[in-house]
């Protein structure tokens, strides 16, 4: 992906827009949620795109990020600057170089898949000039309309767009951190141990094999959190949702402690902040199902007895086919 070593992200997103429909609403207001929560997004602000052909520093831009987020909206195929941006982004998710995130605002998907509506008239447009590429840019239209995004309607039965854009950001955060790079190298004897393990947890059928789970077991201050924290940083990106529950033993002492942490469990798995049940055990079927339909990564860190195990619902029959523990 985009964190290979050939290839250096200098941004986090690269935002690519028709400035004559989003400059001044949905698209500046992405730009500043993102930025909000650190994203390092980047936002061309040249309103008036003298020339024609794409400059080199914003080229660069898209080749600089890890994921280019593509606003369709209805003047975008209008723009031979906005189907440049398009046929680039696209030429390197290709190449597996970078993640794309399509919204398609005001517009139907199906109209971008088939270059149909207003786009087949913004098109015809652009035959006297981009003669050459305008079955490239075409193939890359429609191709985009494929990949799965955001669709916002618009009209009154909607959500707002602030719910959207919230929402958007969460799940570029989430896109982000998976992608980002694990800092465990240099971390002395733990290489071989941590590739062995990744092994064997991501060698199994998702279809058809139950939860794996492996225990790392030894004395004191011997790197077992550092190594079980190395393998869950490289591997997370291959699973429905992931949690990291850390000093297990010592919380499950404070009062409802383990309790708490089964609850963090929950809606850390399920993506929902509501999930509290504060009893010993889970007594929703609903909620058992729900555990099951998913495929997670957990990891407990300094677990001493089976009880714990029990009281934190994670054994073979609660959680999704393809999970590790």
């Amino acid at each position: 992906m985009a964190s290979s070593s050939s290839h250096q992200p200098k941004h986090d997103v690269f935002l690519s827009f028709s400035g004559e429909d989003t400059r001044n609403s949905f698209t500046s207001y992405l730009y500043q949620a993102l930025r909000g929560k650190g994203v390092g997004a980047y936002m061309d602000d040249n309103q008036l795109k003298k020339g024609q052909e794409l400059s080199p520093s914003l080229l660069k831009a898209i080749e600089e990020s890890n994921i280019s987020v593509i606003i369709f909206s209805s003047n975008y195929a209008c723009s031979s600057w906005c189907l440049q941006e398009l046929f680039k982004i696209m030429e390197l998710k290709r190449g597996n170089k970078q993640q794309v995130v399509p919204i398609f605002y005001h517009v139907s998907p199906s109209d971008i898949r088939n270059y149909s509506g207003d786009f087949e008239k913004a098109f015809a447009n652009h035959q006297e000039n981009w003669a050459d590429k305008l079955k490239l840019w075409k193939d890359a239209f429609a191709e985009a309309g494929y990949i799965k995004g955001w669709h916002i309607v618009g009209d009154k039965s909607d959500r707002s767009e602030p719910k959207y854009i919230e929402e958007i950001v969460q799940d570029i955060v989430k896109k982000l951190d998976c992608m980002s790079v694990s800092d465990s190298k240099g971390l002395v004897g733990i290489d071989h141990h941590k590739e062995q393990i990744i092994r064997y947890l991501l060698a199994i059928d998702k279809e058809e094999t139950p939860i794996k789970g492996i225990g790392i077991w030894g004395m004191g201050g011997i790197g077992k959190t550092t190594l079980a924290q190395a393998i869950y940083d490289e591997i997370r990106g291959e699973f429905d949702s992931c949690c990291f529950l850390a000093n297990v033993t010592e919380e499950s002492k404070k009062h409802d402690g383990i309790i708490s942490l089964r609850d963090k469990l929950l809606y850390v798995i399920l993506e929902d902040e509501s999930l509290h049940t504060g009893t010993p055990r889970i007594g929703s079927t609903f909620l058992s199902e729900r555990q099951r339909r998913k495929r997670v990564l957990v990891v407990l860190d300094d677990v001493s007895d089976l009880e714990q195990l029990e009281i934190l619902a994670v054994g073979p029959d609660r959680l999704g086919y393809g999970s590790s523990l």
